[in-house]
């Protein structure tokens, strides 16, 4: 969930993510996630130009969180957005993501490796 802040008009995250120590380094986080899932897809032979066909794909195993529409699914291969919990564990079970890869959680400082650049 994202809250603007009226006095500040600066985005404020309440996804318990982000306040992980790598919140200045959100965009690192974007990139790697969009990476993570583009390899992961095309693992599991999906297009990844197509964000219709991804959203249908991940709303048939969505049980127990809420379907995404089209927008977001090219959200999410675009890196310009991160899921919520509900919607990071159907991709984690779905798809094999290995999130420390993604959120750099072994803490090995410029290791980098376990993503190959596109």
């Amino acid at each position: 969930m994202v809250r603007f802040s009226r006095k500040k008009k600066k985005c404020v995250y309440f996804l318990g993510l982000w306040s992980m120590p790598y919140r200045k380094n959100k965009r690192t986080v974007l990139n790697r996630f969009r990476r993570a899932l583009k390899i992961a897809l095309q693992n599991h032979r999906f297009d990844t130009r197509s964000p219709t066909a991804f959203s249908d794909a991940f709303n048939l195993r969505a049980n127990g969180t809420t379907v995404i529409t089209r927008q977001t699914a090219s959200k999410w291969l675009n890196g310009e957005t991160i899921p919520d919990h509900g919607h990071m564990a159907v991709l984690v079970s779905w798809l094999n993501l290995d999130l420390n890869a993604i959120y750099n959680l072994n803490e090995q400082a410029g290791n980098e490796e376990s993503l190959p650049e596109d």
